[in-house]
């Protein structure tokens, strides 16, 4: 997905840029939009270090719940 996503920002610049068509430059912005969101999801939501003897408890919740159940 990463690579299709990337030819079509390339592409999409090169073809779109040289004068072929305004199509190709509205892909590129798609891609880029994609590019930049996948960008942001590899950031951790939290970073931390943990010596050796402590630990680390992880709760998860849905959000979509109320918080009496």
């Amino acid at each position: 997905m990463a690579a299709l996503v990337n030819w079509l920002y390339r592409t999409g610049i090169r073809r779109g840029t040289t004068g072929r068509t305004y199509a190709w430059l509205i892909v590129a912005l798609a891609a880029h939009i994609l590019r930049r969101d996948r960008e942001a999801r590899r950031e951790p939501a939290v970073s931390m270090q943990i010596k050796p003897g402590e630990r680390m408890t992880i709760q998860m919740r849905d959000l979509g719940t109320s918080s009496d159940s």
